[in-house]
């Protein structure tokens, strides 16, 4: 035998035995994911099997659908499959999860919308949606909860229509979803919520408005201005600046500079945000202000607009009582002379 022909055996022999490895790998693999599920029963080494079953990944979801959907197991012991399920957010345990949304047992169905939502794949949309016919109030509400996570454009309708819902916390999901596919035609039903009695909703309603973000929030973001929760308005006023409209400009200055510190900071932000000429005379003024937190605010809107105008307005702080507002002054003075 040649060299050459010698050299090739030889790789030939170790192409064999990094197979017969390789082989000898996965079957340890999979007799310690089978071990594992197996060990899900095991209150001793259950918490062990569940951390190792998550980092596994998807070379585990095969063997956890099977089972899932083993009759022989335990309520409980499924409901722990769909919690780890839902912690390796593989699309491919969706089928699965879809005929255990369909159990008997509503422990089961809550567990499996959960898993689905966490899973985030649109392919689970079509069986969320017969969930919502659920007699059990908390598989639907995670079966509208789990819709909005997955953030599929062609729910919107599905959410404006439930917006009427009598459980709040089915309202606050779908208003959620809306603002998260940003929604623009839900704007008028999502109007409706003003005044509804649960200040979640109206959060929530706040929030959607915002991600939406269009001209015509405006109006029912101005009605939310005056709302008894703090937290509402302060979620309007961030809401404003983010439809960019300088209409809003007058109520915004108005609460900039003589309301509660928490809503003045997010009045000041969102003149920032809109950042038309019009707002530096009053963010300017506000460098002066007396709240360390609301200089710091008109600081940060003063720069995202970045005219020179602004720019200097922010480098006469430098010699600020408050030690936050003197570094990120001098951090602009600096930005500014690397950039000419």
């Amino acid at each position: 035998m040649n060299r050459i022909s010698a050299v090739a055996v030889s790789l030939a022999l170790l192409f064999a035995a990094a197979v017969c490895c390789a082989a000898d790998s996965d079957f340890a693999a999979v007799h310690k994911i089978k071990k594992n599920i197996d060990n899900l029963d095991d209150m001793k080494y259950a918490h062990e099997a569940r951390v190792e079953l998550v980092s596994s990944g998807t070379s585990a979801v095969i063997y956890l659908n099977a089972a899932l959907n083993d009759p022989k197991r335990a309520p409980n012991y499924k409901i722990i499959v769909l919690e780890i399920m839902g912690d390796i957010k593989s699309k491919d345990a969706v089928d699965a999860i879809l005929i255990t949304l369909k159990d008997h047992n509503p422990s089961i169905r809550r567990a499996s919308a959960r898993a689905l939502g966490e899973i985030g794949d649109a392919s689970a949309v079509s069986g969320l949606k017969e969930s919502l016919k659920d007699f059990d109030a908390n598989t639907r509400y995670l079966a509208v909860w789990a819709l909005q996570k997955i953030k599929d454009p062609g729910l919107g309708d599905t959410f404006i229509n439930l917006l009427g819902d009598a459980d709040a916390r089915i309202v606050i999901s779908a208003a959620d979803g809306l603002g998260s596919i940003k929604e623009e035609k839900a704007v008028k039903s999502l109007s409706a919520l003003t005044g509804h009695h649960d200040d979640r909703v109206r959060i929530s309603l706040a929030q959607a408005l915002g991600k939406i973000g269009t001209r015509d929030t405006i109006p029912t973001l101005n009605i939310l201005l005056t709302d008894r929760n703090l937290e509402v308005r302060r979620l309007a006023l961030w809401a404003l600046g983010q439809a960019k409209d300088p209409s809003s400009i007058p109520n915004l200055v108005k609460v900039a500079e003589r309301d509660k510190k928490e809503l003045r900071i997010e009045a000041t932000l969102s003149l920032g945000d809109i950042g038309t000429p019009e707002v530096i005379p009053t963010l300017k003024s506000l460098l002066k202000d007396e709240s360390t937190e609301v200089r710091l605010a008109a600081i940060k809107s003063l720069k995202k607009i970045g005219t020179p105008e602004c720019i200097n307005a922010v480098t006469t702080l430098t010699e600020d009582e408050s030690t936050k507002v003197r570094r990120m002054a001098l951090s602009t003075k600096e930005e500014a002379k690397s950039q000419k």
